[in-house]
């Protein structure tokens, strides 16, 4: 198993260990994600572990978000590096997932991480 999992409060926090890039790691982290979804539709991928992430690992994020939407739960991004973030911003995908500096601001909710706060990121990496 690449991932490390654990339940805090009912939420599911799934904290993958390699990049996810496509291979044995993003199924580890799509069945995860599967087989928590039945039980309780709240997720937090925590992403402090990795430093990227490619197509096929940003699909089976926006599947997972889109299926946890479907039975009125969601799933929440932790700790993305600021090259992840960059990710996320240019393919205009820190529009539909919530990111937070922490796991714990996202296991509480609240304001997200990334254009919808008060500052937002370039595309180059620096803050505007």
């Amino acid at each position: 198993m690449q991932l490390d999992k654990s339940v805090v409060d009912g939420v599911h926090v799934l904290t993958p260990k390699k990049d996810l890039m496509g291979g044995p790691e993003t199924r580890d982290l799509e069945e995860a994600i599967e087989a928590v979804e039945s039980e309780s539709p709240r997720v937090v991928v925590d992403l402090g572990r990795i430093s990227f992430i490619n197509s096929t690992g940003l699909g089976s994020l926006i599947a997972a978000h889109l299926r946890c939407q479907k039975q009125n739960g969601w799933l929440r991004i932790a700790r993305p590096s600021r090259r992840i973030k960059n990710v996320f911003l240019i393919t205009r995908l820190s529009f539909e997932l919530n990111t937070f500096d922490t796991v714990e601001d996202a296991l509480r909710g609240g304001p997200a991480d990334g254009p919808r706060s008060s500052e937002s990121m370039d595309p180059m990496g620096g803050r505007s």
